[in-house]
């Protein structure tokens, strides 16, 4: 697809629902007793892949308008190996959901997903109890699970990863004592958000106590996606002749750190119409803005995981330069995202500097035309569009790849180019 640069930016748009929440609805909604009602979930590839992974042991999930209404029945192993498609999240609570029924099952991903680091999930879970097998000393998918034995456990994470510990919880829910899991910065909250209201978790700092529980039916409201509105963010900050309303993005606090970075940046956001609910949201406005390279630190990095690329787009249009240390995480992405931006941003013009757990990018850049091959990951593909609008145009290929997590993406830009 060629994106054309455009004169100006102007008009309101509504993100799609938030991906992380609908992967964790439909998990719980199939741990819940009786039938769930999920309004306005993200149906895309990837979660997609979420319904089937609870289908083949049992759930009956169907979409009815914007409602996906989930309730397991009875609980049967998979005829078959389950595909996970692409998706991370899928494959990491999925260990964890998994673990705790008594039936053999087996995941397989594509072959960017088979390549992504499971260690990390299936060391915290080995520890419930669990028993897994398969490539790489099951670092690695296609990797099996023998569940349905979960035990207790007192874990502390190397990572900060929002999976791997909701793959905990999710599994400690049926253990046999309380559990305890220890992460070293924190990371998305969206679980811990949802389970205090049924009193199954207690989390004081870093640190979460997990007691047995069990969930009732319940039903919940998906918030936009912030991942999702980023981009709009940084398109309505970059481009010189900008104004964007983006309507019911979800604030979580633990997601909303690229708003952080970016009013340290000088960035022109106003927040309005704020709704305090399960997940806060609320509607942004956005406008150009004379921005300034600033410094990330590590522990700001799990509260802005998936926008830390978008941090490399928006220090190529500010003054001076933007550094981001700490992020090694990302190379165990879709894509490794370090590469990707450092390949993207350098492949359109401007100086960047890439380092084993980030990069350095030199500001006020003159972005030109290029093309850009996102590798497989949905996120490079949006970021170059954005790019290529603000600056000369773009070439991606591959661009139907948006749809693992944002289908109507380039039908939203459309909508606002001028």
């Amino acid at each position: 697809m060629i994106i054309p640069s455009a004169q100006r930016i102007r008009g309101e748009i509504t993100v799609p629902p938030d991906k992380s929440i609908t992967h964790r609805m439909i998990f719980f909604a199939s741990m819940a007793d009786g039938k769930c009602e999920i309004e306005n979930p993200l149906i895309a590839d990837d979660t997609s892949r979420t319904m089937e992974l609870v289908k083949s042991v049992g759930a009956v999930v169907s979409l009815n308008g914007s409602v996906l209404d989930v309730e397991m029945k009875k609980v049967h192993e998979p005829s078959s190996p389950i595909f996970c498609g692409n998706s991370g999240t899928t494959t990491r609570i999925g260990l964890g959901f998994l673990s705790r029924l008594p039936v053999f099952s087996v995941l397989y991903g594509d072959e960017s997903l088979s390549r992504r680091p499971m260690e990390r999930v299936i060391e915290p879970l080995s520890e419930l109890g669990g028993i897994f097998d398969g490539r790489n000393h099951a670092s690695n998918l296609p990797i099996s699970v023998r569940g349905g034995k979960v035990g207790h456990a007192d874990y502390t994470s190397k990572v900060s990863s929002a999976q791997v510990k909701t793959a905990f919880v999710v599994s400690a829910l049926s253990g046999d004592d309380i559990s305890t899991y220890r992460e070293p910065f924190e990371s998305r909250d969206h679980t811990e958000q949802f389970l205090k209201a049924f009193g199954a978790i207690e989390k004081t700092g870093n640190t979460i106590k997990i007691r047995p529980s069990r969930i009732p039916a319940f039903k919940s409201i998906v918030v936009g996606d912030f991942s999702s509105a980023a981009f709009f963010i940084a398109l309505g900050l970059c481009h010189p002749n900008a104004r964007l309303k983006i309507k019911k993005v979800g604030l979580n606090n633990t997601r909303t750190g690229f708003l952080e970075v970016l009013k340290r940046m000088g960035a022109h956001i106003e927040i309005s119409n704020v709704v305090q609910e399960f997940e806060p949201y609320g509607d942004l406005i956005v406008e150009s803005s004379e921005l300034k390279g600033i410094e990330i630190s590590p522990k700001e990095i799990p509260l802005l995981i998936d926008e830390v690329p978008l941090v490399g787009l928006v220090g190529a249009f500010a003054k001076g330069k933007t550094i981001v240390r700490g992020a090694s995480e990302l190379r165990t992405k879709e894509s490794d995202r370090i590469s990707a931006v450092v390949s993207m941003l350098s492949g359109m013009g401007a100086h960047v500097e890439e380092y084993p757990d980030g990069f350095e990018v030199e500001g006020e850049q003159k972005l030109q035309m290029s093309t850009v091959d996102p590798l497989g990951d949905h996120r490079i593909a949006m970021m170059a569009a954005i790019a290529g609008v603000c600056a000369n145009g773009v070439e991606i290929k591959n661009s139907e790849i948006v749809s693992i997590s944002y289908p109507s993406f380039f039908e939203d830009l459309k909508r606002v180019v001028l």
